[in-house]
């Protein structure tokens, strides 16, 4: 009786020279476990194989596999009423012994992974199955590692070389057999395999094991290697001296000097090489280095090229212990999302209108934030790639360089379509500085072989020509040194055919999962392991390994980006050559699986334009025009409704969750336009169920409806509003009607028309009460009783306030928490104290309200609350109490952690700072409100300008009589009348005026 089992690959057993085949995959697995385990118990064995299992069911289906296989192999089982053995088998091990001579040939089989479709149906049996499986693995090590020792023995180097590459395959974690691997590679001239095999080696023993290689281990890795593997013989720099040497000695040069590089060429000319070999030579210890990262696809949102150069900035600054200003930081992280993504700020409208953003704005605050830095090191710019920057960017570049009063270096890199328009950005500025323009032109004839004799053997330039380089290259050094790289990979490689041809044939050598790594590296432009591996559906480890096989070999570089490591191309004519050679439904695939990977990872309340603009781009390389509609309506649903309103409907886990999104208003309308742009567009191609496509339809128009209501653009939010509801009832999307309603209310209350408000306010009751919306319907509730306060109807608003309250309350009950609608009909009844002249119940309502928020870090509403606080106080006549809220709320408004306020914020801000004699303080504070009036101009918003207008007027010592009477004439028209009467005694106006 003859009897084999196959240990790698697929499990097999052969009997009498015939593979048997069970019924059942349990009775193959079964077999294997006895024969392997040397035998079992059949307690063992039920427990092993029928866990859930009762102990009669487990007895019976053991019998039924054991007479299965009796029955097909009748001398291969013993068994008796306890145990269970196998007869005498082979399982192939004794004959690789053989392969402990380096003259046998390799089998691929011994790199399978043992018992691969064994069938483990417990934890158990899953447990045995690995420690048999490094049972089988440390096996055929040793006999690797007997294999390696003989070839030592007989002087065989290339036998070493292969035992030593199968012992890694075999066992990545030996560091021993690693570093003979990477002795061996040094000896033979192939440093970049040595790198390569260490990289490996590091990032399988990280991911797997979490540790890190040995000191030795790391020693010896940086004894042999630049900090760049990547950076090896063949990137050398080499030739433009003179260009070189310009550079090097203008930002060697004295500190205090200014000096500003435009560096012009061609793609692939070397810009990026030269600049990054003049850096190479500056102190770094005492050098502070930060450049801007533009991409020619998913950024295209503006100031989107500086993401990258704020966050080395502020990261500059951190290390060396400069705290930016507050005020400035808060501004520049509601246009740069990447240096405030945890810092709990709640970006809006208002602080960008009151701020007056623009590119000279924004310019000062970051020269004023880098001016401690420019005393502790040399700050040197760089603005590379700038044909790529979008408009913002690129004026915000000039403006800075203006704006830097103190010594700086700039190494700005165009291409000759955008070097014309850098050139005169440069000549235009009053920076001081002196400015350089180098045009960098093909490498001459005499560098061109120059270069290729020194790194090409001279039996290639032989056989080649001197000539063919010259004509071939063009003197382009990225032609050149590809070109290079394929002669030294091959000999007969043909170089002729161009770029592309010339990559792709490189590609044509690698093998299926780089390919499809350098694809997905492509389509992403550059792309973390974790994506890359998402994209590919290969593991990290595996998608690691390869991806260091392709920078090892010039395709791919490897960067930080913060603690990030990404993947991309050395230039981008490889990227573009690479992908236009994928093709085009592949593409259109790998798109579609790059969005997947990205959109799982983006959340609309977590603000990253860049990554939402590269989702949109993805799902328009993927044609999924749906997709990409439904991505820019989840970006509005939280720039409007956050931006915009002064009071969200929110809940407080939504609130907590999130780094709130601002946009530009024209940001914004942009957005909005492309949203009706590809509603347009899918109505024409009627490709989607007509339902569905209503909702989108209905959804977009709301959402520039609520945009242009917030913007004062009544009218025109009217159409879009009235387009959205018209479509909500021919559908019944009751949710989309009630945002319909909630915009009409926050319109009717701007414009103070209270009849209006109260019809739009209760059919807002109705139908959020259809929808089961609990939170629309406690706000509608507010809503009918502001309308009732603001005909100063106190009593019945005071009511409905409070019912308003309990409703949101009983949400609270059943795990619904809407604390800001609670606060907000609490600070209205603060304000209804405070009009019936009750200033200390007024005071406390404020006061709760404020602490509220400072309990739950719940910012929205805070600058308001305290506002109100900072406005009973002028009532009372507390001036210590008026200055401290006041200076609260601004305080909280401009760091941006205190919501949306109105512009009596900072008429009341000019109020205080004119009683404290600060009149310069006070005009920007009244400029300030300006700002934030003249859009909206509500009534209360408008009288509180006109008395902040006649208190600085008062105390300059102006008449101040005209502002005052119109203050007055307000305050009454709203029914503050004690306000009114209490500035006709200050300002001491006659009773008929």
């Amino acid at each position: 009786m003859k009897l084999e089992l196959a240990l790698f690959g697929e499990c097999e057993i052969i009997y009498e020279g015939k593979r048997v085949q069970f019924k059942f995959r349990k009775a193959e697995a079964l077999f294997y476990y006895i024969a392997l385990n040397g035998g079992a118990s059949r307690d063992e064995l039920k427990t092993l194989f029928w866990p859930e299992m009762s102990e009669s069911q487990a007895s019976s289906n053991l019998r039924n596999a054991l007479y299965l296989i009796k029955s097909q192999m009748p001398e291969a089982l013993f068994a008796d009423r306890q145990n269970v053995r196998a007869a005498a088998f082979d399982d192939g091990l004794f004959a690789l012994k053989r392969l402990c001579s380096p003259k046998t040939p390799l089998p691929e089989m011994i790199f399978s992974t043992p018992l691969r479709d064994y069938c483990a149906n417990s934890e158990p049996l899953s447990e045995w199955l690995e420690g048999r499986r490094a049972k089988i693995n440390a096996d055929i090590v040793e006999i690797i590692k007997k294999r390696a020792d003989a070839a030592y023995e007989s002087g065989e180097t290339e036998a070493v070389r292969t035992a030593l590459e199968a012992e890694r395959r075999l066992d990545p974690f030996d560091e021993c057999s690693m570093l003979e691997l990477m002795e061996l590679y040094l000896k033979s001239g192939e440093r970049g395999k040595a790198v390569l095999v260490y990289k490996n080696f590091a990032a399988a023993l990280k991911e797997k094991l979490s540790l890190e290689p040995s000191d030795r281990a790391q020693k010896y890795y940086a004894s042999i290697v630049n900090p760049e593997p990547a950076a090896n013989e063949l990137l050398r720099f080499r030739c433009r001296k003179r260009e070189l040497a310009l550079l090097t000695d203008g930002l060697s040069k004295d500190r205090r000097e200014k000096n500003i590089f435009l560096i012009e060429g061609e793609a692939g000319i070397g810009k990026s090489a030269l600049v990054d070999e003049a850096l190479r030579t500056l102190q770094h210890d005492a050098t502070l280095v930060l450049a801007t990262k533009a991409t020619p696809i998913g950024e295209g949102c503006g100031y989107s090229a500086w993401n990258n150069f704020m966050t080395e900035a502020l990261s500059a600054c951190a290390e060396r212990g400069v705290v930016p200003e507050t005020g400035a930081l808060a501004v520049l992280g509601a246009i740069f999302p990447c240096i405030l993504q945890n810092g709990g700020a709640s970006f809006n409208a208002d602080i960008m209108r009151a701020a007056e953003i623009n590119p000279v704005t924004v310019a000062s605050l970051i020269a004023e934030l880098l001016r401690p830095l420019s005393s502790l090191s040399q700050i040197v710019f760089i603005f590379e790639d700038v044909h790529w920057f979008d408009d913002e960017s690129f004026k915000l570049m000039g403006a800075l360089l203006s704006a830097a009063k103190y010594p700086y270096k700039a190494l700005i890199t165009a291409r000759p379509e955008a070097a014309a328009g850098a050139s005169s950005l440069l000549r235009q500025l009053n920076a001081g500085a002196r400015i350089h323009e180098l045009k960098l032109r093909p490498f001459r004839d005499d560098e061109i072989l120059f270069i290729s004799r020194s790194l090409l053997p001279k039996s290639t330039m032989e056989q080649k020509g001197d000539a063919y380089f010259i004509r071939e290259s063009e003197g382009l050094p990225l032609m050149l040194f590809e070109m290079l790289r394929a002669l030294r990979e091959d000999p007969r490689s043909e170089c002729e055919k161009g770029l592309g041809v010339m990559v792709w044939n490189r590609i044509g050598t690698l093998g299926a999962a780089e390919k499809k790594i350098l694809s997905a590296a492509a389509v992403c432009i550059s792309g973390t392991p974790a994506v890359i591996s998402e994209m590919t559906g290969m593991t990290q480890q595996r998608v690691i390994y390869s991806a260091n096989a392709l920078i090892a070999r010039g395709l791919l570089c490897e960067r930080q980006e913060g603690r990030q490591t990404v993947w991309g191309f050395l230039h981008q004519k490889l990227r573009e050559c690479v992908y236009a050679a994928i093709p085009y439904e592949n593409r259109r695939e790998l798109h579609a699986k790059a969005a997947a990977a990205l959109s799982a990872r983006y959340a609309p309340q977590r603000w990253d334009p860049a990554l939402g603009a590269m989702l949109c781009h993805h799902y328009i390389e993927a044609g999924d025009r749906v997709s990409e509609l439904k991505q820019y309506l989840s970006e509005l649903i939280f720039e409007i409704t956050l931006n915009h309103d002064i009071f969200p409907t929110l809940s407080d886990r939504l609130f907590l969750s999130c780094s709130t999104p601002y946009s530009s208003r024209e940001e914004t309308e942009k957005k909005i336009g492309r949203v009706i742009d590809i509603l347009d567009e899918l109505r024409c191609e009627n490709s989607m169920k007509e339902e569905d496509f209503a909702r989108l339809e209905a959804t977009s128009y709301e959402l520039a409806g609520g945009f242009h209501i917030f913007w004062g653009e009544y009218e025109k939010g009217k159409v879009f509003t009235r387009e959205a509801l018209s479509i909500t009832k021919r559908y019944c999307l009751d949710e989309t009607s009630v945002y319909c309603l909630k915009h009409y209310c926050y319109m009717y209350i701007q414009i103070a028309d209270t009849k209006n408000l109260r019809r739009a306010a209760r059919e807002l009751l109705r139908q959020s009460k259809k929808a089961g919306l609990g939170q629309y319907f406690a706000t509608a509730i507010r809503f009918i009783g502001m309308a009732a306060f603001m005909e100063s109807d106190y009593d019945l608003a005071e009511k409905i306030f409070r019912h308003s309250i309990k409703k949101f309350d009983e949400l609270r009950l059943i795990g619904r928490r809407y604390t800001l609608g609670i606060l907000v009909a609490k600070c209205y009844l603060g304000e209804i104290a405070q009009r019936r002249g009750l200033f200390e119940e007024g005071a406390a309502f404020f006061a709760e309200c404020a602490a509220k928020c400072e309990e739950m870090k719940l910012f929205w509403g805070r600058s308001y609350f305290h506002m109100a606080a900072a406005n009973i106080a002028v009532d009372m006549n507390d001036m210590p109490e008026f200055f401290r809220q006041i200076d609260d709320a601004v305080s909280l408004f401009e760091s941006c952690r205190g919501g949306r306020c109105g512009s009596i914020l900072y008429s009341l801000k000019a109020i205080a700072d004119a009683e404290r004699l600060d009149f310069a303080g006070a005009k920007r504070a009244y400029e300030k409100a300006e700002l934030l009036i003249k859009h909206v101009p509500r009534i209360e918003w408008m009288a509180a300008q006109h008395l902040a207008a006649a208190w600085i007027a008062r105390l300059s010592g102006y008449d101040a009589s005209d502002d005052a009477a119109m203050a007055v004439k307000l305050y009454e028209k709203i029914g503050f009348t004690l306000r009114a009467r209490a500035i006709r005694e200050k300002f001491a106006l006659a009773q008929e005026r």
